[in-house]
């Protein structure tokens, strides 16, 4: 991650959340670089943490700059369990928060994006996208959070 501001100078350090000190690469006085830490709130929970820049000067205000953590999407369930090019699948779980792709995988491995659309944090409608072999294959979702479990899905 980068910021912007001004006197960042040698010695500068960064504060995410409860991580007091995390490596940081001041470029040039009105910008400073650093790597956000794994989640520093409670492990496998969603969480908004502070960014505190410290200087020779000072430090910043806490909570002028957050960096937000999300989990990893999880597939619960599918319906129905099989189908093929064009079907609807309701797939259920947890973490469908900003999900940008869905992926079926077919019997040989090879991949297809299917249109979706998000119903909730917990719901989405895929369709199930053409081109794929039949045969057992699973589907998975990704998020920012990353990607979910492969849930079985029989294309028909």
């Amino acid at each position: 991650m980068t910021l912007f501001g001004t006197n960042f100078l040698s010695g500068t350090q960064v504060g995410v959340g409860t991580v007091g000190n995390v490596a940081v690469t001041p470029t040039q006085s009105s910008q400073v670089t650093f790597t956000a830490p794994a989640n520093p709130g409670q492990v496998g929970t969603v969480s908004t943490q502070a960014v505190t820049i410290t200087t020779a000067g000072g430090s910043s205000p806490s909570g002028t700059t957050l960096i937000d953590y999300y989990l990893a999407p999880a597939i619960t369930s599918v319906l129905p369990t099989s189908g093929t090019a064009g079907d609807q699948i309701t797939v259920n779980g947890t973490g469908f928060v900003g999900v940008d792709t869905v992926t079926f995988t077919d019997s040989g491995a090879a991949t297809a994006t299917a249109v979706f659309t998000p119903v909730s944090d917990t719901q989405l409608v895929a369709t199930v996208p053409g081109g794929l072999a039949t045969g057992a294959g699973t589907i998975t979702v990704h998020t920012c959070g990353g990607n979910s479990n492969a849930q079985a899905f029989t294309v028909t």
